[in-house]
């Protein structure tokens, strides 16, 4: 996949392009549906595929206040793309200039012009241009003008609910993991380099892999099932997984601490993929060393177990 920084400095010379659109923050199944029929067309007729989103949420220009927290990291999302199959992804800056776009100007000067867009793709709520005044009814009559075709996609739902970034946070906030799981079409990702510790947890038995906490929305504090991806790496690792202050050695001090399963080799430097699957309890603060070594041991155990049970449940499915 080849990435592109600024649509309007690029040299890059497109053609037949299938382009996906939107902001695609924690790439939820409605986004994974929208971004899989651009990349599906683009295969079936020897196009490329493109995904058009932002290097910064639009909402830290336009209203700097209310613009939420994000679902994923940048480097997150870019790897989440990246897995979908996309040929083309344009992280394009929105800054003040770029958002007084005309709706006219944007798919003229972007979608015509530069992309030379054969069709795009775009969710059913999708605004855009200056002021988000430009709806999904002005993009089809501006898209005939230009012989571009618009494809608009449905909302995606679990149940009756429609799946949004807004539903996501909501759920991840709350603590509801599973949900926001399902909507998200995978287990929540955490992608981070592997830092220098106080080694505590190697000291009782239990090395970690230290991870810094970032500005994104994270599921509330507490310890949690997972598996583990290492850079370079293709297996994944089961992993007991800490996110908070760990309030029994490092009070105050917020990190993610990960404990691989059956794991010890050197990994500081490297770059891990931490899926979350399963909340496991809540942080505590313990009494001595040796309960909270204890606890830790029955973490691992518990998850062990887990992990067992999922596995046998899946052989029966698939007999």
């Amino acid at each position: 996949m080849k990435i592109i920084e600024d649509i309007l400095l690029t040299k890059e010379n497109f053609e037949n392009t299938y382009v996906a659109i939107g902001a695609f923050d924690g790439i939820h199944m409605g986004h994974r549906e929208l971004i899989s029929q651009a990349v599906k067309k683009a295969k079936e007729t020897g196009g490329k595929s493109v995904v058009f989103t932002f290097l910064n949420h639009p909402m830290e220009v336009t209203n700097r206040v209310k613009a939420p927290k994000l679902i994923s990291s940048l480097e997150e999302k870019i790897h989440i793309i990246e897995s979908l199959g996309v040929d083309y992804l344009i992280l394009q800056p929105f800054t003040q200039e770029f958002s007084n776009m005309t709706p006219q100007i944007f798919v003229e000067r972007v979608l015509a012009e530069l992309l030379k867009a054969k069709e795009i793709y775009v969710g059913f709520n999708f605004s855009f241009g200056k002021g988000g005044k430009g709806t999904v009814e002005n993009l089809r009559k501006l898209g005939k003008q230009h012989k571009i075709f618009v494809n608009i996609i449905e909302p995606v739902k679990i149940k009756e609910q429609i799946i949004s970034s807004t539903f996501i946070r909501e759920m991840l906030a709350t603590g509801n993991l599973d949900i926001a799981n399902r909507c998200l079409g995978q287990p929540f990702l955490i992608i981070g380099e592997v830092v220098h510790g106080r080694k505590l947890g190697r000291i009782m038995g239990f090395p970690t892999a230290n991870l810094k906490i970032l500005n994104k929305i994270y599921p509330p504090f507490g310890i949690y099932g997972g598996r583990v991806k290492i850079e370079g790496e293709q297996n994944w690792w089961h992993a007991v997984i800490n996110i908070g202050k760990n309030p029994t050695l490092k009070p105050d001090e917020r990190s993610i601490e990960v404990h691989i399963l059956d794991f010890d080799k050197d990994i500081y430097g490297k770059r891990i993929y931490v899926s979350l699957i399963e909340f496991l309890r809540q942080e505590k603060k313990f009494n001595s060393m040796d309960e909270l070594k204890e606890t830790i041991k029955n973490d691992v155990l518990n998850w062990k177990e887990k992990v067992r049970v999922k596995a046998d449940g899946d052989c029966i499915k698939n007999r």
